[in-house]
């Protein structure tokens, strides 16, 4: 009997890893509001849930008395709402449904008042999408305008809360990806807030008592402690405030903040070049949680102002900053020449992990967690993966935005994008190259002499061999090139979303662009 040859069939490449693909999505669909003149949208925030999200949200919890029941509620919440993008300007927000007939949802904010903290042009209205555990079929559209919080209830199309407590300006909103119930504030008073949505707004402070006084204190939000008022009206409660300060808080304005996925921590950035980890973990139901040392606390990984950060494994952030002004000679006693530093997209590991959550104890962690003066002043206890640098730009307050998209179904993507710009840049984090070592031995006069005076040379161009950055590699672009009507627009804010396979943007004139992976 004749044998037939073996075949080898090459298994296809996902197309998330095949970069000779030039341009793999395409453009959808345009939504734009009726008016020419409207205020172009600057925040975006799409469904973040699927079908299989409710055993990842809950697992079990919605299998114990009716299965069949709750399972078929999910679904036709996802059925209703799996295409919802929420997106904002400075007068309103509107849920928008692009591969749905449907109307769109008009939510409108309050106009600012002289009460309310001075805005900056790049403040923006900050939107994210929540669940409670009371009602997990009823989506939550958490909104941040200024310093105050509002929860409108998608379903019944009503608010449903209203929270405050920053004494500044909300920079960042992040909600818990497996208890969304939970969610995240930064602000420009050096603090960030943790919220829970399934308590009640505290009504009475209820402070612990500073001696030598015999009763609780009156001190205030500003200390970090309860209102002599009521804190909002509805549902919520602020049950954890990550202090600023000299002990080893922010010292300026927090931009970003990251939950992890499972371990009880939070990772924050900000303008003092900090990234810093928190533990999050309430103490009492009823009074407020104060932490003022994090579990680890670096200026060492960024140069400037840092914008954001991200986690990606149990022990692994990413995290980018602005560009940093440097001075051309510093061995001058008055220097005044300047340059401008790249900024640089950094992913690195927290090497203290393993000391604080240790896996030998599973689900079950020790109750009392602290750190040394070594891990919440300016920790060494990290370890850079790689780094990329940004392009050069002509000041210091160009700054690209990201968006981190990681799904089981595909390699972490991050969309790339610059101020007026006309396009995204969709990047595969897998894709790029650890960083390379310096050279050994050092006996090279240049080495020596750029590590004498790191990230400086005689030139006034940024020493590659200290800063050991990578240039930016390819990636795909998705712009508004070719589309008719759209001369002058651009897009302000963008979002990947769907399994990777569909990325928004919105900008000018009140503009949605959806454009959708090629078939």
């Amino acid at each position: 009997m004749m044998e037939l040859p073996e075949v080898i069939v090459e298994p296809e490449i996902p197309w998330f890893r095949n970069l000779e693909q030039p341009y793999p999505f395409q453009l959808h669909k345009v939504l734009s509001l009726n008016s020419s003149d409207a205020a172009p949208f600057r925040s975006i925030a799409c469904f973040p849930w699927g079908v299989d999200g409710a055993t990842e949200l809950w697992p079990g919890s919605l299998h114990s008395n009716e299965p069949n029941r709750h399972l078929r509620f999910w679904r036709q919440m996802i059925a209703n709402y799996y295409d919802a993008v929420a997106v904002s300007n400075e007068k309103a927000v509107y849920i928008l449904f692009p591969f749905q007939n449907k109307s769109p949802i008009c939510i409108k904010l309050r106009a600012a008042t002289d009460k309310d903290p001075r805005p900056l042009p790049n403040d923006v209205v900050n939107l994210a999408w929540s669940l409670r555990r009371e009602a997990p079929f009823e989506p939550l559209l958490i909104i941040s305008q200024l310093s105050r919080l509002l929860v409108f209830n998608v379903h019944t199309k009503a608010f449903v809360s209203y929270l405050r407590g920053h004494g500044g300006v909300i920079t960042s909103l992040v909600v818990h990806p497996k208890n969304p119930h939970l969610f995240c504030t930064t602000s420009r008073d050096f603090s960030a807030r943790i919220y829970d949505l399934s308590l009640s707004p505290q009504t009475t402070p209820k402070n612990p008592r500073w001696p030598p006084g015999t009763q609780g204190s009156l001190a205030g939000a500003a200390h970090g402690l309860h209102m002599t008022e009521s804190e909002g009206t509805g549902f919520g409660r602020c049950i954890i405030v990550l202090m600023g300060g000299r002990s080893g808080g922010h010292q300026a304005a927090v931009l970003g903040a990251a939950f992890h996925d499972h371990l009880p921590v939070v990772a924050t950035c900000g303008v003092d070049r900090a990234v810093k980890i928190w533990l999050a973990r309430p103490t009492s139901r009823d009074q407020l949680t104060r932490e003022d040392k994090p579990l680890f606390s670096t200026t060492r990984l960024h140069t400037a102002r840092v914008h954001s950060i991200r986690w990606l494994h149990n022990d692994t952030l990413i995290s980018h900053s602005a560009p940093a002004v440097m001075y051309q000679d510093t061995e001058r006693p008055n220097p005044r020449e300047t340059y401008l530093e790249a900024g640089e997209l950094v992913i690195w590991r927290w090497l203290g992990v393993d000391r604080f959550f240790p896996s030998s104890q599973g689900d079950t962690h020790q109750e009392i967690i602290r750190g040394c003066a070594s891990d919440y002043q300016d920790s060494a206890s990290f370890k850079v993966v790689t780094a990329v640098s940004f392009p050069i730009p002509e000041t210091q307050y160009v700054v690209p935005q990201l968006h981190l998209y990681q799904h089981l179904a595909c390699d972490p993507l991050l969309c790339v994008l610059y101020p007026d710009s006309t396009s995204i840049s969709v990047l595969n984090i897998a894709k790029l190259e650890p960083r390379h070592p310096p050279p050994f031995p050092m006996d090279d006069p240049d080495i020596v002499a750029s590590i004498k005076r790191p990230r400086v040379d005689p030139s006034g161009v940024v020493n590659t061999v200290q800063t050991q950055s990578n240039p930016l590699p390819s990636m795909w672009s998705v712009g508004l090139d070719g589309i008719e009507g759209q001369p002058l627009a651009t897009i302000e804010a963008c979002a990947i979303t769907r399994s990777g396979t569909v990325v928004a943007g919105v900008g000018t004139n009140g503009t949605l662009w959806i454009w959708c992976l090629r078939k």
